[in-house]
């Protein structure tokens, strides 16, 4: 959490220097907002200006601390949440800096402050520099092991116990790190743009930036319909394997590279819906085909589907049934 915090704080910093260095050729009002074609087009009181910078990279800050703290994320999704971190930092520690520059050399109170397109290309420079220098440390980090998600679970398949007649459920909520952070990261780039004047690209992105953040958490659950798997955060997109379905459930390890990516995934291996590697509910169905949702507990929803598929309670198998 700190590594994801570090960012913010300097970049606050770096602002701050630059506010007080310049402040006694600040007016009262600085330029906040510019066009499209760099002309200042809105304004701010001078006073307020770090306490907007300390609004913004504390919740930055908050929001990436609390993201790097999700259970179940791999490396690579680690990884991909704090270069999307750093990056985001110094394009903001950047652009603000740049700010109070442009509004120092301007007169009258910023009316004529200018930022130019090479700010803001330099300031895409800057995050990519950030990026790469938090990538670089995420890895220099000692890995924290994981020894149940280092061994393979085992392929055979299971069944919870359930008394004659009696009902069972089971439910996980599971968030992808990686898709968090690349949708955070594109809601704020967009945002950013927004900010410019550049509203054409500023708000696509802020629109994609959403859908992928609805879309990185998965709702995952065995009851007497069968599997389910729904989205989050929407009400759609959602995947249904009726009992009647499925052949056989497993819990194993999957790798997201070997299933096509991250996301709804088609691949050789059959569907799956993979939010990162590691453990997995696979399901064999009647046609041979496998579906595999990335899950925690993945052992015990295998276990209770086996018993569900195979008649409800385990008391009458049907064929196929695991």
């Amino acid at each position: 959490m700190l590594l994801e915090a570090a960012p913010f704080a300097a970049g606050f910093a770096v602002t701050m220097a630059f506010f007080l260095v310049r402040r006694d050729e600040l007016g009262d009002r600085v330029a906040t907002h510019f066009s499209g074609g760099g002309t200042a087009d809105d304004w701010g009181a001078t006073s307020s200006y770090p306490w907007v910078c300390l609004a913004l990279f504390g919740g930055l800050a908050l929001l990436f601390g609390l993201g790097a703290a999700l259970p179940g994320a791999g490396l690579s999704g680690r990884s991909a949440w704090t270069a999307t971190g750093w990056g985001t930092a110094g394009l903001l520690g950047y652009l603000l800096s740049a700010v109070l520059v442009v509004n120092a050399h301007a007169v009258a109170d910023g009316a004529e402050a200018r930022l130019p397109w090479a700010q803001l290309v330099a300031g895409l420079g800057a995050a990519l520099l950030a990026a790469a220098a938090g990538t670089m440390l995420r890895r220099l980090m000692p890995s924290v092991p994981h020894g149940s998600e280092r061994e393979p679970l085992p392929g055979a398949p299971e069944r919870l116990a359930l008394r004659p007649g009696e009902r069972a459920g089971w439910s996980a909520h599971n968030t992808s790190a990686l898709l968090t952070g690349l949708g955070a990261g594109t809601f704020l780039l967009g945002t950013s743009l927004l900010a410019a004047g550049l509203v054409g690209t500023g708000l696509p992105l802020m629109l994609a930036g959403l859908l992928i953040f609805a879309l990185s958490a998965v709702r995952v659950t065995v009851d007497r319909h069968g599997l389910t798997v729904a989205a989050g955060y929407l009400p759609w997109p959602r995947t249904r394997i009726g009992l009647d379905q499925v052949a056989t459930a497993r819990a194993q390890h999957v790798s997201a590279l070997e299933w096509g990516g991250w996301g709804y995934r088609v691949s050789a291996r059959g569907t799956g819906v993979i939010l990162r590697s590691g453990e997995a509910l696979v399901v064999r169905r009647e046609n041979g085909r496998d579906f595999a949702v990335t899950t925690r507990d993945a052992r015990t929803a295998a276990a209770l589907l086996n018993t569900l598929a195979a008649g409800g309670d385990g008391s009458s198998p049907r064929p196929g049934g695991g």
